[in-house]
């Protein structure tokens, strides 16, 4: 879902940044702007997806504070 919602918005804003900065006319501004958002979401998708999560499949490896190293 959050894939779709930065692929939606990185499509309008590139459209936009084609539209008024390159003076392109629509149809060229919306294609180029949605192949960059594609690119954006792209980096963006990899970037979630190579993010380093704590697993709670292996909870032996959670630390905890040892109790013994207090006495």
């Amino acid at each position: 879902m959050r894939t779709a919602v930065v692929l939606v918005i990185s499509c309008v804003v590139m459209t936009g940044v084609e539209r008024v900065v390159e003076h392109a006319p629509w149809r060229s501004a919306f294609l180029s702007g949605l192949v960059w958002a594609g690119v954006v979401t792209g980096a963006w998708w990899f970037s979630e997806w190579t993010q380093i999560r704590p697993s709670r499949a292996h909870p032996e490896e959670v630390p905890v504070s040892d109790e013994r190293s207090q006495h």
